[in-house]
């Protein structure tokens, strides 16, 4: 009897802080300041409809998990961020949406960061379905970043980030210090509008951490988000920290690469890099160890050296941070390369830079290559006695392309996803992590490439300019198919 006592009390308690979460509705910056101290767990704070112009918003505050504390816009989507206007969050379980960043700039060098001192920072705390629309310093030489995500265990996801022209990475992760390694950081179906060539460094769409801090370890998941004409520069994302993953993303027409730049342990899985012939586009370049680098499709990739499909690099001798670590016990597995006019680029950068220190341990396996336009499939800069090739099938303009480790066998082809994708039931050699192919499906029997010859429904949703960002805030390009 006492212990159903307990549990009825504990319900009520429950359902009464459910009906009296306190819903605080503010109209301006003032209300804001004087209201936003006194959320509990489960209240909101909403900004009324209308312009916000020239406020520095601070959402500090501790919320449960489970139940955050809100800040939100009265209606998604008609609430602009205007002026000289920026976000700082800090604190636990809070959860910012609906918020637009427009017709302005940043007086920080930051928008939305996830700290509001160096002391004070963020931890599972979420940014959804917010837009950062061409919010631009008035010079393209003034750098600042859109979002610094700082803390652990934050999410930025169903975003809109698009048009920044100055110089700075859109969206910057910071693995800095014992508060922000091992972070587990979610970026998720975001979607990373066009970025015209910057010119210079500092162009990047995203960037998980720097050179000074690459042998720390990060942990940061980067998953279905949608890239496109991301120019900014040579890196549409650069790793600098350990531990990450980057999955089931799409790089639509982008003048770059997912750049493996600094640190270890990375994983590149389940990516759809689409060039559709324009010029400079990039798959993955591949600097430092221990990756893995599976179950991609690269498709009409113009791209050469630096930008190839693939690029691994050679390494400078005893390496400072910022240079070139050596390339080792890395493999590339299962991945198709379609229609690209490099796909294999080894020993990139030999001779320069004194970049004399070759790939070693890195093994390229049960890879489907086909480029019927190309005559060469690979071109080295140095020897290769460190790449080894085992059981790939490449096929050139003549036919099977005899290279070491190649085999032949049958290439079909069929359309998916608007793509005419080459596919073979040739049998792949079965490596432990390589258990789907990419789109989800389990290996029955592994064949070589990313794809099998079924036609089920796929489990992982190829990321879109339709299915990423908020619903309620599109832009109209063409790759909105």
């Amino acid at each position: 009897m006492k212990y159903r006592l307990l549990i009825l009390i504990y319900f009520a308690i429950i359902t009464y802080s459910d009906i009296y979460a306190k819903y605080i509705k503010v109209s301006n910056i003032i209300q804001y300041n004087g209201k936003i101290k006194t959320l509990t767990p489960g209240d909101s704070i909403v900004l009324a409809n209308g312009v916000w112009k020239d406020v520095q918003l601070v959402f500090k505050g501790k919320g449960e998990n489970g139940k955050y504390i809100y800040l939100t816009a009265e209606t998604p989507g008609r609430v602009t961020i205007e002026g000289e206007s920026c976000l700082q969050i800090s604190g636990e379980w809070l959860n910012t949406s609906g918020l637009v960043f427009v017709n302005g700039n940043t007086p920080k060098k930051t928008i939305v960061e996830f700290r509001t001192s160096s002391k004070d920072y963020a931890y599972n705390c979420v940014m959804t379905n917010c837009v950062i629309d061409s919010y631009n310093q008035k010079s393209k030489d003034i750098a600042d970043h859109w979002v610094g995500v700082w803390g652990k265990q934050n999410s930025v996801e169903y975003c809109y980030f698009g048009g920044k022209t100055n110089t700075g990475t859109t969206l910057v992760i910071w693995p800095d210090d014992s508060n922000c390694i091992d972070n587990n950081h979610f970026v998720y179906r975001n979607y990373f509008g066009p970025r015209p060539p910057l010119g210079s460094n500092g162009g990047e769409s995203i960037r998980i951490g720097t050179s000074e801090v690459c042998k720390n370890n990060s942990g940061s998941i980067v998953e279905g988000n949608f890239f496109e004409r991301c120019n900014g520069e040579g890196e549409i994302i650069s790793n600098k920290s350990g531990g990450n993953k980057f999955l089931n993303n799409t790089f639509f027409e982008c003048e770059g690469s997912l750049t493996l730049r600094h640190g270890n342990n990375g994983v590149v899985s389940g990516n759809w890099f689409i060039g559709n012939g324009k010029k400079l586009t990039g798959g993955v370049r591949v600097i430092n160890e221990g990756h893995r680098i599976y179950n991609n499709f690269f498709f009409k990739l113009t791209g050469d050296e630096f930008r190839s499909a693939l690029s691994i690099m050679n390494a400078i001798p005893d390496s400072p941070p910022s240079g070139y670590a050596a390339v080792k016990n890395v493999i590339v597995a299962n991945n198709t390369f379609a229609d690209c006019n490099v796909p294999w680029s080894f020993c990139v950068n030999a001779g320069e830079k004194n970049c004399t220190i070759k790939p070693e341990s890195t093994l390229l396996i049960n890879n489907l290559v086909y480029c019927l336009s190309e005559r060469e499939l690979i071109i080295s800069y140095d020897k290769t006695d460190g790449i080894t090739l085992e059981n790939n099938l490449m096929v050139n303009e003549r036919g099977f392309y005899k290279a070491k480790g190649s085999v032949s066998g049958e290439v079909l082809t069929r359309k998916a996803g608007g793509f005419v994708i080459p596919f073979t039931i040739k049998e792949a050699k079965r490596l432990p992590f390589v258990k789907y192919d990419i789109s989800g499906n389990s290996f029955e029997k592994p064949v070589i490439g990313a794809f099998q010859n079924n036609e089920e429904v796929p489990k992982v949703e190829l990321a879109t300019a339709i299915n990423c960002g908020p619903s309620w805030y599109k832009p109209v390009l063409s790759a909105n198919k």
